[in-house]
């Protein structure tokens, strides 16, 4: 007979028996989505935990009648598990039996599963094969797995991997899958990582299967509800519908985190005679003397299953606590996420990630920041408490509304983020508390030595707003240049005293103006002149790779040629740039840019490296045509720059920057007059404006938000740290571009238009750390087949042998 899941809920109503069930369907989903080997053999071992009901060992006696061997037969059963009824007892099948003898099979390698978390499999792939690997054949899937890491997965609360079948604290749904992320094609257009399916043989068991099914399927029209039934009792042990935890925590260890840093987090939960990480491997069966005995003798796979023994809570709770202590260094403006397997789950669709706050899971949908926050505060104020809501009433008494449910709804709606919790949680020990532990703040942060303005950003980062994080630019050379002006202003006759003021203001000055013309030249040439279309880290900007290009444009440059012996400046690519070639590199990119307009052909795209549908997407043409960004700008913007380059190294020079430098500090008699002081001044103000307001120096811009009409046009508002403002709108005439997305902080050129668009060159902060030196030479282009019938060939003799 057929059953409804709510029938079902009565029949196994109790909740041991229901995890019962949950981990022999975790067992099922370890065979089922496994790779087998040729003529592959089920051990008697294997089926003789399995219990199986009356209709089950019915369906058993047919199929041995009919020629099929008893222990696959058995194990397609269990495979099966549902039909119409159950067909398997899972009261009288030896859990523990069954698992020793799967880990047995696992350990001997009888029966495999993809190593996935981290870009191994990605590079081995690279490794063994010359064209793209979208089809697999089961040789070439052995040659691919050979040599790599046992698979570490988890269905329910048992977790496979290098360390054998645990139990873990924690529920995750991570079963295995033989459908992998592994490789980029060959357009260069395309970021994403392609599938593909690892091969498994057709072996017995899987005939006998395809066996059973027909016969099941001949009786009984339809499968049951037990399928749903399972999904909804699963769904509340691992808390599906709750926005806190995301299963992305995983890929997170595995490709957003060093060696070393895994280190840390294994050290961080293994410490303390009760710590979770500790008691998850005692339960287990596994002793820890020393930690850090233990944790070298494991491998990076062994490491994250054992990471994932525990509740994922403790996990990011030692995430944490290593990047607050600085174990895990985490750089201001990087945001780590998975580059292969940013997996979303769980009803809000959720996704992890981590910066220097520590980890978040994101809902797909970034509105609910708001609703978390509104839950947050009801959670620290209880309305129906009269004293709680008294001091609530006190601190929105300025707030328009009759009550105070419908003032708080306002405040929230109306106020930005930050400040409601300027005013209703950073007012006292009590309500921060409150607000860390909803928020999943480790108790571990050391709260009284951090600042008002850290406790801030931590609470919101994790609530799923943008921290307040204001780059200040050419922030410290406006407040150098001011306290310098007003020193300067107080001179009156040159007294020893005066000049010595004027002299001790002028060192970080002049510092802090070699810097901001050493970030403007140099992201002015790198933004101008590098081929970010075809880069790996495309339209990311690192200062250092900027420097690099900068001096290699302009030592090779027309403009860089002496007409005297002696004239020629060379540019240092590691940033020992003095005052004087700094100031003139701006006319000499400005010669430089203005050559290449008279011999663009040379630097057109190579016909490789243009996307398919430049040539045939008419209404959303491909903006970079040419390998120099310079020649894919409109005129009216080309223009524009040539003469703000030329503009800055005039400005500079009228206004006698290097003259009183070197008046003021290399204590020459001739001090520089009040008249040169002024001019001096007014040059570096006149420099600042026109390096901003262009973009072409390096301008950190927060998103501030973004609108969307009925006709599908958009705006998106971003500003910087003085609160100019720049528009994006969509659509914006040009197909996409890939730059960075519209809903993150970034690099802006408004002065830099690409073709007749509204488009802007756009950069994503790039930033120096382990994360980046994960992903170095990555992502790998593959040369695409001609045919979907050509195979792989593996690239080395001893890839060949094996």
């Amino acid at each position: 007979m057929s059953h409804t899941a709510q029938e079902l809920r009565k029949i196994y109503p109790e909740l041991e028996e229901r995890r019962q069930l949950l981990r022999l369907l975790a067992i099922r989903e370890f065979m089922v989505d496994s790779i087998l080997p040729t003529r592959y053999r089920v051990p008697p071992k294997l089926t003789d935990p399995i219990a199986l009901t009356p209709e089950g060992e019915e369906y058993c006696r047919r199929l041995v009648r009919g020629s099929f061997k008893w222990p696959e037969v058995r194990l397609a059963c269990f495979l099966a598990f549902t039909h119409h009824e159950m067909l398997v007892d899972h009261k009288n099948t030896n859990l523990a039996g069954l698992i020793s003898a799967l880990n047995e099979e696992l350990t001997a390698g009888k029966i495999l599963h993809p190593f996935i978390w981290g870009r191994e499999l990605y590079d081995r792939a690279s490794e063994v094969f010359q064209h793209e690997p979208a089809i697999l054949d089961e040789k070439q899937t052995t040659t691919l797995l050979n040599g790599m890491p046992r698979g570490v997965w988890q269905s329910f609360d048992l977790v496979t991997g290098p360390l054998g079948i645990l139990f873990s604290q924690g529920v995750r749904g991570l079963g295995p899958v033989v459908d992998v992320p592994l490789y980029h094609c060959g357009k260069r257009s395309c970021r994403t990582v392609h599938r593909t399916n690892l091969a498994t043989t057709e072996s017995q068991i899987h005939k006998t299967r395809t066996k059973l099914r027909e016969s099941l399927e001949k009786d009984h029209d339809r499968a049951h509800a037990f399928a749903e039934f399972f999904i909804e009792i699963d769904n509340e042990f691992c808390d599906y519908y709750g926005d806190q935890q995301s299963l992305g925590d995983i890929p997170l260890l595995g490709e957003c985190f060093s060696v070393e840093d895994l280190n840390s987090v294994m050290l961080a939960a293994l410490s303390g005679k009760h710590s979770p990480l500790r008691s998850a491997l005692t339960d287990n069966g596994i002793e820890v003397k020393n930690p850090q005995d233990f944790i070298d003798d494991l491998d990076k796979a062994s490491k994250i299953q054992a990471l994932m023994l525990i509740h994922s809570k403790d996990l990011t709770d030692c995430i944490d606590g290593c990047i607050h202590r600085n174990k895990i260094k985490i750089p201001p403006h990087e945001i780590r996420r998975p580059k292969i397997l940013d997996i979303s789950t769980g009803y809000y669709n959720l996704t992890t990630e981590c910066s220097k706050y520590g980890i978040r899971a994101m809902p797909r949908d970034s509105s609910l920041a708001v609703v978390r926050l509104s839950r947050l505060i009801a959670s620290i104020y209880e309305v129906s408490n009269p004293e709680a809501r008294r001091d609530l009433a006190w601190r929105l008494r300025r707030i328009e509304g009759k009550s105070v449910e419908e003032k708080l709804d306002r405040f929230v709606r109306d106020e930005e983020p930050s400040e409601v919790l300027r005013q209703l949680v950073l007012v006292g020990p009590v309500p921060f508390s409150v607000a860390a532990e909803k928020c999943g703040v480790t108790a571990s942060i050391e709260i009284d030595r951090l600042e008002d303005s850290e406790l801030l950003n931590i609470l919101l980062w994790k609530l799923g707003f943008d921290p307040e994080e204001k780059d200040e630019a050419f922030g410290p050379l406006r407040q150098n240049l001011e306290v310098f002006a007003q020193a300067s202003s107080t001179v009156t006759n040159y007294s020893e005293q005066e000049r010595y003021e004027i002299r001790r203001e002028s060192s970080p000055l002049f510092s802090s103006i070699e810097a901001a013309l050493d970030a403007t030249l140099a992201f002015a040439a790198w933004s101008l002149t590098y081929d970010h279309w075809s880069a790996q880290s495309r339209f990311t900007y690192h200062h250092a790779d900027a420097r690099e290009q900068m001096a290699q444009i302009l030592n090779g440059s027309k403009g860089n040629r002496p007409s005297m012996p002696g004239e020629t400046v060379i540019y240092d690519s590691q940033g020992r740039n003095t005052l004087f070639p700094l100031i003139s590199g701006f006319s000499r990119l400005r010669e430089y840019l203005s050559q290449v307009l008279t011999s663009a052909e040379q630097y057109r795209r190579p016909d490789n490296d243009v996307p398919l549908h430049a040539k045939s997407a008419a209404l959303t043409p491909f903006a970079f045509n040419h390998t120099l960004p310079f020649l894919d700008l409109g005129p009216e913007s080309q223009q524009q720059i040539i003469t703000l380059l030329s503009d800055i190294t005039r400005i500079l020079s009228t206004g006698g920057v290097s003259d009183v430098r070197n008046k003021l500090q290399h204590s020459r008699d001739d001090f520089p007059t009040r008249e040169e002081l002024s001019d001096f001044l007014s040059a570096i103000g006149k420099f600042l404006e026109i390096a901003e307001e262009s973009g072409l120096c390096p301008v950190i811009f927060q998103p501030a938000g973004n609108y969307r009409d009925a006709s599908g046009r958009s705006s998106f508002r971003f500003t910087d740290y003085r609160n100019r403002e720049y528009v994006a709108y969509r659509p914006s005439g040009i197909g996409s571009p890939g730059m960075p997305g519209l809903q993150t902080e970034q690099f802006i050129v408004p002065l830099a238009k690409l073709g007749s668009s509204e488009e802007v060159l756009r950069f994503s902060i790039g930033t120096e750390s382990t994360y980046n030196s994960i992903w170095e030479g990555w992502p790998k282009y593959w040369v695409s087949a001609e045919r979907k019938s050509d195979l792989m060939r593996p690239r080395d003799d001893t890839a060949q042998a094996s």
